[in-house]
């Protein structure tokens, strides 16, 4: 049994002080090739390793890494892993972006949880043709309520946050206040309104609605089953929204600007609101920030995204480079695996046009590119199409200066999928991984990253 061999002991990681490398791991050969574990092209990072240096002797406050990928990403422990990795040896100066995926219909981090009432309309960039103006998180959200109340909870894991900075093309239609009590937003069951005709009984109505006599009975708080016509039903639908479960009084935080809110110490529940009455809100994302010297990490990732994906969106590199990055990571190649019309050359040309949208806005400095992790097709097939696009990301990413990591061969490619499947590390669907493959994937990445920068100062 695999599992017998294994010895990822991830609980016992030493990334807990500041400047302390990562132990080595004992790691199953059928899983982990060691060989490929490091950086191709360390030298394009020189200049991020010199700003590692300054932030090291003190002589620089602050670095930002933005890391942008697919499901990967947009699933919470990957990039929080990479991020505790580098906050734990260079401080931390902020958890970075964050954005309501949940209030979009999709999944979400698990230290910042958001929810909110009304109607809000979401379009990830996989979805649009290109006509959706969609900007950083690679989703546009929107809304046309102009009296909606979203709910933001932050975990105590966060400590010392001190401020909030709205991402929206138009900031000032937001403000973000504190309320006198907690939890306003709470899910309730929806009913829909049904005037009793002539001829009707509450079997009759049940099967129209799809429902159960006993359903409409407990909402209509009804006590036998006699109708009358012209007599007006609550009719269950089966859904749930979220509505303002009381009155409370809201005091808005402090912002000089109204894009940067500060947060008083010991928050944990903040509500964004609308700040004036428009015809539309859109909603790119939050930032939050310790404004401690360190590390601020961006994790920004849509499932089933591609290179291509991104590249429709000229607002999402104008976003991408108002952050002022330091280091991008690109984890992206996955989706482009999974497409039997896609070709090598597609990703090709797609990965350039990436390359030049970030030239375009002066985004030349340190790029790290990491190969997609191993996956099958079917939960059955073994992905080769993933294993070809890594070594042309590879060449890729040698003929435009990009660094890359080989995640793909260092993860002993997508053969080896059956192999972290038996260890539990990864999910049933043999594409994406549990938090402890993740974690170890995330370790080993930031590992080679130190490795490297070690190099860079002898």
């Amino acid at each position: 049994m695999i599992k017998a061999y294994i010895f990822l002991w991830i609980g016992l990681l030493t990334l807990t002080s500041q400047g302390q490398q990562i132990d080595d791991l004992q790691i199953n050969p059928l899983l982990i090739d060691r060989s490929f574990q490091e950086l191709k092209n360390p030298l394009v990072l020189n200049d991020f390793f010199q700003k590692l240096q300054e932030l090291e002797n003190g002589n620089r406050n602050q670095i930002t890494v933005v890391q942008i990928g697919d499901s990967h990403v947009q699933g919470p422990y990957f990039p929080q892993y990479i991020r505790q990795g580098l906050q734990s040896k260079f401080g931390n100066a902020g958890r970075g972006f964050v954005f309501p995926y949940r209030v979009a219909g999709t999944n979400g981090a698990v230290d910042v949880k958001f929810k909110a009432n009304g109607n809000w309309k979401a379009v990830r960039n996989v979805k649009s043709n290109g006509s959706d103006d969609i900007g950083l998180s690679g989703i546009n959200l929107e809304t046309k309520n102009n009296d909606f109340l979203m709910q933001i909870n932050l975990s105590e894991s966060l400590e010392g946050l001190t401020e909030i900075k709205i991402v929206s093309p138009h900031p000032e239609r937001f403000k973000l206040s504190l309320a006198d009590k907690s939890d306003l937003l709470q899910q309730v069951n929806t009913n829909k309104t049904y005037k009793v005709a002539s001829g009707d009984y509450l079997g009759k109505i049940a099967a129209q609605f799809h429902t159960s006599v006993q359903k409409i009975q407990q909402v209509n708080g009804m006590k036998n089953v006699n109708l009358r016509a012209g007599q007006t039903l609550q009719i269950p639908t089966g859904t749930s929204q979220n509505q303002i479960a009381s009155v409370a009084s809201f005091s808005d935080l402090t912002s000089m600007d109204g894009i940067v809110y500060q947060i008083p110490a010991g928050v944990n529940q903040l509500y964004l609101r609308p700040a004036q009455k428009k015809l539309k809100y859109v909603l790119d994302g939050l930032l939050l920030s310790t404004k401690k010297s360190g590390i601020s990490f961006h994790g920004i990732g849509i499932n089933g995204s591609k290179f291509s994906d991104f590249n429709k969106f000229p607002r999402f590199f104008d976003q991408l480079a108002a952050l002022n990055p330091d280091l991008i990571i690109i984890s992206l190649g996955t989706n482009e695996s999974f497409y039997d019309t896609y070709t090598e050359e597609k990703l090709k040309s797609a990965m350039d046009v990436f390359n030049r949208e970030m030239i375009q806005r002066g985004m030349t400095g340190s790029v790290l590119l990491t190969s997609p992790p191993p996956s099958m097709k079917n939960r059955k097939q073994i992905n080769s199409t993933a294993t070809a696009y890594a070594y042309e990301m590879g060449v890729f990413a040698n003929l435009n200066s990009w660094a890359f990591y080989d995640l793909h061969s260092v993860s002993k490619t997508s053969s080896a999928m059956p192999y972290w499947y038996d260890a539990n590390l990864t999910s049933s669907d043999k594409i994406h991984f549990l938090e402890k493959g993740y974690q170890l994937q995330a370790s080993m990445l930031v590992e080679s990253l130190f490795n490297s920068y070690s190099d860079y100062k002898k």
